[in-house]
């Protein structure tokens, strides 16, 4: 049953752009709460207030009940500072964070601020909950912060309409000379979008090669801080026009503006060539080349951000550089003399549309992903995945984690020798395997949770570690897929099983003679833990404490784990990181009475 509602804040058209249009597509999709800031140019004072307006409305809808929040963001330092506060207010009372980058330049906006800003924008993307990006290789992205890994989540861009309708067929190029071969540029005229490139292009091909060429520029004038060869928007238009007259192109070249759907759609199905050479600093996936390959249009593009992901997947497009009218105009002329090719690439062009890129495709990912946050977990394998980053992160953060490592590799360095064959029952983001294993141990990592796995085996591959991490529940539904161990760590983990005396018989029968099982459990004798449960009832929190099924004295546990030949050897209560714990342990009282957990080592005799 679905616990939460979702509510959606981005951008809606105007202005024309692919993040924009995406928002769109989604926003007429799902019958959702929306939140809607200002992408307008030029109105800075209309802007806060929509903001601030925005702002309020947040907190009051999310005081009222909880929310999966999804925010289309932004890849400016201006942007961030409209972004963060809707990220942690979302968080701080206590609903989902998902957010959606829509460019390829978040790594490249992070390492262009001061440390002080980089902080803040860590900060924000760890309060997320799911990042999602337009294609695996923009994942790199994050490279700078690995902990984001398991957050991050690949949606493809999609056709903002459907094309069923359209009758349309795989494009051929004309046989008759004298009827045009058609070439589209679709997107904002940006300097380094380059759209003048594609303009040259069209001089050489008409004055050089001698084609009848049709060129039809759509999209609107900006002038973009990356630019390089004009300092002002009315010297790049200037250029533009003067060079059509220069070379003569009137008749070849044609510019329509924002143009809308019916019309782009008419364009997209009698043009060719659509060409895209972009260096454009936030380019991400453009929708336009997915618009393009929709209509079988052969793409010619560069090999540059989520492009790479889009063309190499079918041979569906030519690459050309950046800034080379040369190649663009070489590339069309070599499939101009070749049109078996050119109807080649077409086809494929046509088919990575309808694999990878139909707006059925990009809705239902994108959606799924969305209504995965409105389900409560229902049980603790579901709470620690959905958790699993946060999780990972109390080992810096949190004191009481901290103590943990300390009390756990403690007890590994005393017992646990190099070439032991060792099994990590519950390991985790894998903090004690890797530890075992630089310790030259053979270690198995398990556990329930595929994020959780996810975690591990990214640290792995980063680490270039040996480890074998498996995913699988305990109890295990057979354990002779395990070899016998010398030792089993099992770390918080048998409190949420309800048959957890089947695990210890299972641990047991995993064991090698004479081997070591370490295992932690909550403590009863605690004081803390005689309270919990009214804390719980009062205030919802710990969150965990809803899955807890065993709370137990070590007294009881030892004889239960004496019952099935396990000896105790050593005992600790950890964590004293509270000021409580402490000011109590000072005056004299036992550890055993102050501290929340105990963890014991047990030999099999």
């Amino acid at each position: 049953m679905i616990k939460k509602s979702i509510l959606l804040i981005g951008i809606l058209p105007p202005p024309i752009n692919g993040q924009a249009i995406a928002f769109q597509v989604l926003v007429d999709e799902l019958n959702v709460e929306v939140l809607t800031l200002s992408g307008k140019r030029n109105a800075i004072l209309s802007k806060m207030f929509i903001y601030i307006g925005l702002l309020f409305r947040l907190i009051f809808k999310l005081i009222l009940r909880k929310y999966v929040v999804y925010h289309a963001v932004s890849q400016s330092k201006g942007g961030f500072m409209r972004d963060f506060p809707i990220v942690f207010l979302s968080k701080i009372l206590g609903s989902k964070i998902i957010i959606h980058i829509h460019g390829g330049n978040y790594d490249g906006f992070y390492k262009a601020q001061k440390p002080f800003y980089q902080r803040q924008i860590l900060q924000m993307l760890k309060q997320t909950d799911s990042i999602i990006v337009l294609s695996e290789n923009m994942k790199k992205m994050f490279d700078f912060e690995p902990q984001l890994f398991p957050k991050l989540k690949v949606v493809k861009n999609g056709l903002p309409w459907n094309i069923e309708s359209d009758g349309l067929k795989i494009k051929k190029l004309p046989f008759n000379n004298n009827l045009p071969i058609k070439i589209i540029f679709l997107s904002n005229l940006i300097e380094s979008k380059g759209y003048l490139d594609v303009l040259e292009a069209t001089s050489i091909l008409v004055n050089e090669y001698r084609y009848n060429i049709k060129t039809d520029f759509c999209g609107e004038f900006i002038h973009y801080h990356d630019a390089q060869r004009f300092a002002t928007l009315s010297e790049a238009k200037h250029y533009f026009y003067e060079f059509i007259a220069k070379n003569k192109l009137e008749t070849h070249v044609n510019y329509h503006g924002i143009v809308e759907v019916e019309k782009k759609k008419n364009l997209l199905r009698e043009a060719h060539f659509f060409v895209l050479p972009t260096n454009y600093i936030n380019e991400g996936q453009p929708i336009s080349i997915i618009e393009a390959m929709a209509y079988g249009c052969v793409i010619i593009t560069t090999d540059y951000r989520g492009i790479s992901d889009m063309i190499n997947s079918c041979n569906s497009g030519v690459y050309v550089r950046f800034n080379n009218p040369k190649d663009i105009a070489t590339e069309i002329h070599n499939l101009i003399q070749n049109p078996i090719e050119y109807q080649k690439i077409s086809n494929n062009a046509h088919r990575n549309y309808l694999e990878n890129f139909t707006k059925e495709i990009y809705l239902k990912t994108l959606i799924n992903e969305i209504k995965s946050y409105t389900f409560e977990p229902k049980n603790a394998i579901d709470f620690h995945s959905e958790t699993a980053t946060e999780f990972d992160e109390k080992y810096v953060k949190s004191s009481q984690f901290q103590q943990r490592y300390e009390v756990w590799t403690m007890l590994i360095k005393k017992y646990i020798k190099p070439e032991m064959k060792v099994l990590d029952a519950g390991c985790g983001s894998g903090i004690f395997s890797i530890y075992l294993t630089l310790k030259k141990c053979i270690v198995v990592g398990v556990d329930g949770s595929e994020k959780m796995i996810e975690l591990c085996i990214h640290y792995q591959q980063k680490n270039d570690l040996k480890i074998s991490f498996v995913q699988a529940i305990l109890p295990f539904e057979n354990i002779y897929n395990f070899t016998k161990q010398d030792v089993i760590l099992c770390s918080s983990v048998l409190e949420y099983i309800t048959d957890y005396e089947i695990v210890i018989q299972q641990f047991k029968e995993l064991l090698n003679p004479k081997g070591i099982l370490i295992i932690s459990m909550p403590n009863k004798d605690s004081w803390y833990r005689k309270i919990e449960k009214y804390i719980f009832k009062l205030t919802g929190k710990p969150l965990y404490y809803q899955f807890i099924q065993h709370i137990l004295t070590e007294n009881d546990f030892s004889k239960q784990l004496k019952y099935y030949g396990l000896e105790l050897q050593e005992l600790t209560y950890y964590p004293n990181t509270t000021i409580f714990s402490r000011l109590l342990n000072v005056v004299g009282i036992n550890e055993k009475y102050t501290n929340t957990m105990f963890v014991g080592v047990y030999k099999l005799l």
